[in-house]
């Protein structure tokens, strides 16, 4: 029994959140594995897109886009030249991305963003007065 409770908890690393920075490249959040020996990074990005109002005119408006989301389940193909997955981190890949993707409807909410935000990051913010 003990071998089993041993196995799982090595099966699965717990992330916490460090750090999540806006800067004049857009905004980077962080977490840091329990042990200190992994970290993941999801990155943000404004894209510039286009609509009709309800004139028919054409606008243009700003909104965030999740430019990446990464950790140690993000390897390199031998020749270097495409990212993959890398097997065995589905359940840390799924927190930190469902993490990610909160975020990005805060970032983009245009009314309560911030509030919900503060309500999902509980680690140290910078840039977001």
């Amino acid at each position: 029994m003990f071998f089993v409770v041993f196995f799982c908890n090595i099966m699965y690393m717990r992330f916490n959140q460090q750090i999540l920075v806006k800067h004049k490249y857009g905004i980077t959040a962080q977490w840091v594995s329990e042990d200190f020996s992994y970290t993941a990074i999801a990155t943000y990005y404004q894209q510039e897109k286009e609509s009709e109002n309800i004139d028919g005119e054409l606008v243009k408006y700003k909104t965030w886009v999740l430019g990446n989301c990464s950790g140690p389940w993000t390897g390199i193909t031998p020749d270097k030249k495409e990212l993959i997955i890398i097997d065995g981190y589905e359940k840390e890949r799924n927190e930190i991305s469902g993490q990610a993707t909160l975020i990005l409807t805060c970032i983009n909410a245009s009314t309560n963003g911030n509030n919900a935000l503060n309500n999902i990051w509980k680690a140290n913010k910078i840039g977001f007065e």
